[in-house]
């Protein structure tokens, strides 16, 4: 009897060690490339290739859906040239002269994938597809998607146009920032006003094309795409808790199970220590001979590591900042830094920084000063 509760004891111990083993498994993807990313970090935790360059499809329109929010005309009409209604490939169904606002067109552009509303906003925005190509390269190298370069702003396959698993990454993270963005790629289903070639006023359902959205509770983006040239693409979003993951397969024809399985990968096997904010104001530092007695202390970017699960319990931080800090101060100077720690090693560090410039205090500034207060003084008597 004892022989066989120490038998299935050892069965017991072997399955949930095969259990952990399988859930801690790197996913083996057949794809071109992929990556995984963090979002409030910009952490990569799985990478396939991810700065391998390749025919990005219609997640292009990602980079064309940020800069037409960003644009903050989301409210103006635009009127549908012959050019964006005559655009291949999949589309809202648009027609020339038609008129619909920008946000409309935009929430068309990212649901049902319109490569007619990516030229209509081009031209809207730029005056046309070649003009708003050279908006969207120079925004893309700003974001840090700098192995891109686009011709087009809805991914129909063309010379010199291409992009990486990275930095479509890369460029979500950064449009997920933006609620509004986030609001329109997380809507599975809406109604646009809808005018009709006989002017009649009707309802338009659009159907978001991400399956994710319906596949996996936590999605919440963000773009697919397809072209013969680039396969099946997905740049892919989820939640859990207080972390954002995004994950990126490109040409996978098995894109919907891939992506699922990359973001439970990451949900399972990481946890996000979220620490500070960017901007989040640490301390008030004393500045020395300054023309202010003060300066905020503020983090630079995003104070949060991403860890494995195991891990997490062993993360430690440090803030390290001066008592005082001398005059003059500038704008974005580091004064200090914050400091990860993972079982007492140090393996990451953020800069804190001045929120403000603050001029040293000299005999010339304080005589200035001192004028100047006695011109408001008389100024206040009615002298002056």
């Amino acid at each position: 009897m004892r022989l066989i509760f120490k038998v299935l004891a050892a069965l017991t111990v072997l399955v949930l060690l095969l259990v952990a083993a399988a859930q801690a498994a790197v996913p083996k993807l057949n794809c071109r490339a992929a990556v995984l990313m963090d979002a409030k970090t910009g952490q990569v935790l799985y990478d396939k290739d991810m700065h391998k360059r390749s025919a990005p499809a219609s997640t292009t329109k990602i980079l064309t859906a940020i800069i037409a929010i960003e644009s903050g005309r989301l409210d103006e009409v635009v009127r549908v040239s012959p050019r964006a209604a005559g655009t291949g490939g999949s589309s809202m169904n648009l027609y020339a002269g038609q008129t619909l606002t920008l946000r409309e067109l935009v929430t068309g552009l990212m649901l049902r994938s319109g490569n007619d509303a990516a030229v209509a906003i081009a031209e809207h925005l730029a005056g046309s597809v070649e003009a708003f190509a050279a908006v969207m390269n120079k925004r893309a190298q700003e974001i840090g998607a700098v192995n891109s370069h686009f011709v087009n702003p809805h991914g129909l396959t063309a010379p010199g146009h291409f992009s990486t698993a990275f930095d479509l990454a890369w460029l979500a993270r950064y449009a997920l920032t933006n609620p509004v963005f986030g609001q329109i790629v997380s809507t599975k289903e809406t109604t646009i006003e809808w005018l009709d070639r006989s002017g009649r006023e009707r309802d338009r359902n659009l159907r978001n094309t991400n399956k994710l959205l319906w596949m996996l509770e936590e999605a919440d983006g963000v773009k697919t795409g397809t072209t013969s040239e680039a396969g099946p693409c997905l740049v892919a979003s989820a939640t859990r808790g207080n972390q954002r993951l995004i994950a990126v397969v490109l040409h996978d024809h098995a894109r919907w199970y891939n992506s699922m399985m990359l973001l439970k990968h990451g949900f399972d096997n990481y946890d996000l220590y979220d620490y500070a904010d960017e901007g989040a104001v640490l301390a008030a530092i004393p500045v020395e001979n300054g023309q202010h007695g003060m300066v905020d202390a503020v983090v630079a970017t995003p104070a949060a590591l991403v860890v494995e699960a195991a891990a997490y319990p062993h993360v430690t931080v440090k803030v390290d900042l001066p008592e005082k800090i001398k005059a003059p101060v500038y704008q974005g100077q580091k004064i200090g830094e914050i400091i990860f720690y993972v079982h007492d090693k140090a393996v990451k560090t953020v800069d804190v920084i001045a929120d403000k410039d603050i001029a040293e205090r000299t005999p010339a500034t304080v005589f200035f000063d001192q004028l100047l207060r006695l011109f408001r003084l008389l100024a206040n008597w009615g002298v002056l």
